[in-house]
């Protein structure tokens, strides 16, 4: 028996309306939309704040998910291949001695699962205009090679130009001709219109001026502290350095946008799909641009610096996307996004009678 079928959809309803409110008063967030749902259909839903069931919130690190879809998409159509590296689709990694002999091995599927031996971060946008691969040259130069899983943003940026190169097109044309439309996803989108409702997500980017200043790296391009970010990444490389649309971080989307995205991934019957939500050999903890592990029980799922995350068991039947713009205080939040998703984790899994670990 599915958690699904045992389900009781008002008390569920009840539930997760109850959890939002009390981690919103707790000052987890100010606003947050969350779904719950079943391959085919939805749950349960609810919005705090000045969120709304069509507001849009930066998401952060799930633009990896999108990005990962397109790129399982573009090998099941053959345009690309898990064992090819990263050279053999980049002409700008090809034709620089030192990115080839230093990324020789990397392939796609080393990217998805985050063992490529690339450092976790760099700001990239301290390095002025530099060409991306000028800069991706200094920074391999200037840090050690990583060893077994080490999650890295620049794993994502690579696989979104690999998509940009095999598609011939920008990567946000990609995202809305290759994903977005012919799933029927809604809205999800980088660079989005300011005249839609937009949940605001930071005050300037406080974190990541301390990242660097902690690094001894100057950057003397970020907002203000007390600007209000809204429809802006909120991610530094993203805005900074790719003007809002990269494979790593981005795209701003409706909380039901990536519930149908999670329910593609349930629906699939195709084996890549299916493999890419189960734990990769040498990759403890990740499948092929997912995350597994005990905060996925008997599923997969990601998370987002700015508050949002997703989970979803295709065995159970089952996922909660859940977003929150936690960062929305003009003081750094101390309480930790994922005590938030937990409970609406262990929500669904009691009422259906379950246990999540």
């Amino acid at each position: 028996m599915t958690p699904r079928a045992s389900l009781d959809r008002q008390r569920l309803q009840r539930e997760i309306e109850d959890i939002t409110r009390r981690y919103q008063e707790a000052g987890y967030f100010p606003s947050a939309c969350v779904r719950v749902f079943s391959a085919e259909e939805t749950l349960a839903s609810c919005c705090v704040g000045d969120a709304r069931e069509d507001a849009l919130f930066d998401v952060a690190s799930l633009t990896k998910l999108a990005t990962t879809a397109q790129v399982l998409r573009l090998i099941s159509a053959g345009k690309l291949s898990l064992s090819q590296e990263a050279a053999d689709c980049l002409p700008g990694i090809a034709g620089n001695a030192y990115l080839r002999d230093r990324l020789r091995g990397v392939t796609l599927r080393r990217l998805l699962t985050h063992t490529s031996s690339l450092v976790d971060w760099y700001p990239f946008y301290s390095l002025g205009e530099t060409d991306f691969y000028d800069a991706l040259a200094y920074v391999l130069r200037h840090t050690e090679k990583t060893e077994g899983v080490v999650y890295s943003d620049l794993n994502f940026m690579l696989l979104g130009l690999i998509i940009r190169q095999a598609q011939g097109k920008p990567l946000e044309r990609c995202l809305r001709e290759d994903l977005a439309e012919p799933l029927c996803l809604g809205r999800m989108t980088y660079l989005p219109d300011p005249a839609l409702p937009l949940i605001p997500v930071s005050f300037g980017n406080p974190i990541e001026t301390r990242m660097c200043r902690d690094r001894g790296i100057a950057f003397d391009g970020f907002r203000p502290p007390d600007q209000p970010v809204r429809g802006q990444a909120n991610d530094g490389n993203s805005w900074y350095y790719f003007h809002g649309v990269a494979g790593h971080a981005g795209i701003f989307a409706e909380a039901g946008a990536y519930e149908r995205l999670c329910q593609y991934w349930m629906r699939s019957a195709d084996p890549l799909f299916r493999e890419a939500q189960k734990e990769q050999p040498g990759a403890p903890g990740r499948g092929l641009g997912l995350q597994t592990g005990i905060s996925y029980p008997h599923g997969c799922g990601h998370t987002g610096f700015t508050g949002t995350g997703v989970y979803f068991s295709t065995e159970y039947d089952v996922g909660v996307v859940s977003f929150t713009n936690r960062l929305f205080y003009r003081r750094e939040n101390p309480n930790a996004a994922w005590e938030y998703r937990r409970a609406l984790q262990e929500a669904v899994f009691a009422l259906a009678g379950k246990q999540p670990e």
